[in-house]
């Protein structure tokens, strides 16, 4: 019993660790505010190929826009679906935990969190969302479905 104790606690502590794995999507990223600012796209491309597309929510709109197209990194934090084994592709938007990360290759991070959340990159300029969420799918021939901007503008 002593050796079986150690060993659960041992499991449960890697499976909780491997719940919270981020995701690293590279490219080419394109982000734009709405002309309300108060919702924002993140576009990323690859050779010219859809790879993702996140569209941000903010609780009031932002002072100044937003305008990045450049090379970097969007990183951030999927979140499972009841009842469904990770990894398995879906047709429709994703779940994703409510920060998101843009790493230019050149030019300081861009961290979006919910109010209270801490941003993955301490020395990132943070600004607070509503709500965060991953809009593109699996399509035929695996290629990735990616709605546009206007699936981010609607709710502004």
């Amino acid at each position: 019993m002593k050796k079986i104790l150690p060993a659960i606690a041992l499991a449960v502590v890697a499976s909780s660790v491997s719940a919270v794995t981020f995701v690293s999507v590279a490219g080419e990223i394109a982000m734009t505010t709405s002309p309300d600012r108060r919702s924002a796209v993140v576009i990323v491309t690859n050779g010219g190929v859809g790879v993702a597309q996140f569209c941000l929510a903010f609780p009031e709109p932002l002072k100044e826009a937003i305008s990045v197209t450049e090379a970097g990194h969007v990183i951030f934090l999927p979140q499972p679906l009841e009842g469904l084994p990770p990894g398995k592709p879906i047709s429709g938007p994703e779940p994703i935990a409510q920060t998101l990360t843009i790493v230019p290759a050149s030019g300081g991070a861009m961290a979006f969190v919910a109010k209270g959340v801490k941003p993955i990159y301490s020395e990132a300029k943070v600004f607070v969302v509503s709500n965060v969420s991953r809009q593109d799918w699996e399509g035929p021939n695996e290629t990735r479905h990616l709605p546009g901007e206007e699936a981010c503008w609607r709710g502004s």
